[in-house]
């Protein structure tokens, strides 16, 4: 069997020259053509990472058959980020391969082959996924297809709005990795996070805008925009709440406010500036157990005119995991009993999954809290988690 690695440079090429909406059929072909692969699908995650959509070569309209994560061969590569590989009747292999840059896991390539595949196939099956990653991130510039096939019902317009704004869910280097997400996916209004990447200091923020649907999504909007506007030109991580602030209340008139969070880490000592304007704040796991981070709780961004704010630090150590989470979370309920999901279920949680990374962790716990709330919430609900591994030794 030939293998994969030797002409993904090829199949690059195939996809550049066909049309986005094709990327599937492209891809499709070019497995014929050098494993004799057939029944070849994209199974993408839909925004609660609940179940992988199943798009096939043609298809771009749907409805999308729907395979649950967990307890299912597909959502097993997904999880476990491993090739799954199962004897189909035949004799041949039905195989599943994660889709996944930078621990963003999009989803997994289906295919079915002739005959067991030999340890140069798998070789080449990370460098496919890799590929077909980047094919999903740049397509969605120029079609809607994979989008689509992601949904598995109607945006509401202030969700569409917030989901715009969101980087990608999880991202690893050398020095951490972060994961987050946001639900109720379909119907979000006022919460956000964002983060960025440099080659010094990662930047990241939680937001939760007052209110609920539009009014909350456009304050949001505004707030992020703002956030990104001082990072992007430089500014110090006090200069970005401040203006932040003032965008808000110059447009409001401190009637409407935004809670937010946001952190500088630097990668050379693990050192994290604060500003906590107004959130639940901040908790550590590791392998010591789960503890609250104390932080002065500052006024949210917007609310009074002559407000300032001030900068706290703190140091992470290699190994510890941080997280915020949105009172949405804290506060979800049971249709049944009434009890929230709260601070005790959160913290048995983050201790029970402080092995897991942080994309498995992240996608576990809002899993739990769907299933606490009966998969409806009152209010958004979002959680980031970071893991510091600490400078490279050479940088240190």
């Amino acid at each position: 069997m030939e293998e994969l690695s030797g002409p993904i440079g090829r199949l690059l090429a195939a996809l550049d020259r066909a049309p986005p909406s094709d990327a599937v059929a492209v891809v499709a072909n070019f497995l014929a053509d050098v494993v004799a692969a057939q029944d070849v699908a994209l199974l993408l995650a839909d925004y609660d990472m609940a179940v992988l959509l199943r798009l096939q070569p043609g298809e771009q309209a749907g409805p999308y058959a729907a395979v649950p994560v967990d307890g299912s061969e597909p959502g097993e590569a997904f999880i476990t980020q491993q090739p799954v590989m199962q004897r189909a009747d035949d004799g041949g292999a039905w195989v599943w391969g994660p889709v996944t840059l930078r621990a963003e896991r999009l989803g997994v390539v289906q295919m079915r082959l002739p005959a067991w595949p030999d340890e140069a196939f798998q070789a080449g099956l990370g460098q496919l996924g890799a590929a077909l990653a980047h094919m999903v991130l740049a397509a969605a510039r120029y079609t809607d297809v994979f989008e689509r096939a992601r949904r598995r019902q109607r945006f509401s317009l202030a969700a569409e709005m917030q989901w715009a704004l969101l980087p990608v869910r999880s991202y690893a280097g050398a020095e951490f990795a972060v994961a987050g997400q946001l639900v109720p996916a379909y119907h979000v209004g006022g919460d956000n996070f964002d983060y960025a990447v440099d080659h010094t200091r990662l930047q990241l923020s939680v937001i939760d805008a007052m209110g609920h649907g539009l009014r909350a999504s456009l304050l949001g909007t505004l707030a992020v925009t703002a956030l990104r506007n001082g990072r992007r030109s430089g500014d110090a991580l006090i200069e970005r709440a401040m203006a932040a602030h003032r965008a808000l209340f110059q447009q409001f008139g401190g009637e409407q406010f935004v809670v937010a969070l946001l952190l500088e880490v630097e990668f050379a000592t693990g050192q994290v500036s604060v500003i906590n304007a107004g959130q639940p704040g901040l908790l550590r796991a590791d392998a010591g157990g789960v503890s609250s981070i104390p932080l002065e709780a500052q006024l949210p961004l917007g609310l009074f005119e002559d407000q300032q704010y001030t900068v706290e630090h703190l140091v992470l150590s290699p190994g510890s995991r941080v997280v915020a989470v949105s009172d949405g979370l804290l506060e979800a309920a049971s249709p049944e009993s009434g009890a929230e999901f709260g601070d005790t279920r959160l913290v048995g949680l983050l201790d029970a999954l402080v092995d897991e990374p942080p994309h498995e962790a992240v996608r576990t716990t809002i899993a739990a809290l769907m299933e606490h709330a009966g998969g409806q919430l009152r209010d958004d609900a979002t959680m980031l988690m970071l893991d510091w591994r600490g400078a490279p030794a050479a940088d240190r």
